[in-house]
């Protein structure tokens, strides 16, 4: 088993992000499902380890369990530098963090399961 365990939804563009840094680093890691659709994030056995209740949360090693895309991707980036991720010139990183940021709080809550269900719930909007 690999050190280092993916808490994911197949169908999470947050968890997706970090399942291609994961490859594009070559890093093994195994996969533990957590089924959004069945509520399995609020379940109380995955509340206690990571009190958020979100998908995707890295456990590597013995260290803290990593919640965030954007900051896994980060922790990957400063903890395995090869292959970067991001370019070397400073200004092409910017533009590569600026489209991560877009996605990330711009696109991706539109398409959010937790969202969605917000909206369609306590909001009453379709």
């Amino acid at each position: 088993m690999a050190s280092v365990r993916l808490y994911d939804y197949w169908r999470s563009s947050a968890a997706f992000r970090v399942r291609i840094a994961l490859h594009l680093k070559g890093v093994d890691y195994t996969v533990i499902p957590v089924d959004l659709v069945a509520n399995a994030q609020s379940s109380d056995e995955y509340l206690q380890q990571n009190p958020q209740g979100l998908v995707p949360a890295l456990a590597a090693g013995q260290g803290p369990l990593l919640t965030q895309s954007l900051a896994i991707l980060e922790w990957l980036e400063e903890t395995r530098p090869e292959p970067p991720l991001l370019p070397r010139d400073p200004v092409e990183r910017c533009r590569v963090r600026a489209m991560m940021q877009s996605i990330a709080c711009d696109i991706h809550p539109l398409n959010n399961l937790r969202v969605q269900r917000y909206l369609v719930g306590p909001l009453g909007v379709s």
